[in-house]
């Protein structure tokens, strides 16, 4: 007991110092809005971040990259974020017309620490009449050899009987 009452005033001074450390609160994402719903390739996308216990933020980044099926793009967007009306904010433009979807994650810097959500993945709406499917031969509109093979392969079978017909005589 005389320990415990010797240190006391040692424990209290460096418990009213210590206890601010520990009640600041690590921020958390509530909302993330991405305006349009259903963006497209090379369309500018605004996103919209409310985050819960915004007192001790530094700095709010966007991280986007766009990819096509499992390949992505090698550039990647890494934009700070705009803070007004305790909203979060950001407008990227997509760059890669081939993009099938893209994926973001946000990265909070608060207390000199980096907090980042899980990455998300937003499929874009491709339009089918004016991008038709690779593996449908029916909508194929470019040309092909079939035709320049055709002549090739006539010729070659004419001018082959002709020098049998002449073998022959």
């Amino acid at each position: 007991m005389r320990y415990f009452t010797t240190n006391c005033p040692i424990l209290m001074i460096l418990g009213v110092f210590l206890f601010p450390m520990g009640v600041i609160a690590n921020p958390s994402i509530i909302t993330i809005g991405i305006e349009p719903v259903e963006p497209t390739p090379l369309s500018a996308i605004i996103f919209t971040v409310t985050i819960d216990n915004t007192t001790n933020i530094q700095d709010v980044r966007l991280i986007l990259q766009e990819c096509q099926g499992d390949m992505c793009f090698v550039d990647k967007w890494n934009e700070s974020m705009n803070f007004t009306n305790d909203v979060y904010h950001a407008s990227i433009k997509l760059l890669h017309e081939q993009a099938t979807q893209f994926k973001y994650n946000i990265a909070i810097k608060a207390n000199e620490t980096w907090f980042t959500s899980e990455t998300a993945f937003v499929n874009l709406s491709i339009d089918e009449q004016n991008n038709p499917p690779e593996d449908n031969p029916g909508n194929n509109s470019t040309p092909g050899f079939e035709l320049v093979l055709l002549f090739f392969s006539t010729g070659l079978i004419l001018i082959r009987r002709r020098k049998l017909k002449e073998k022959n005589k």
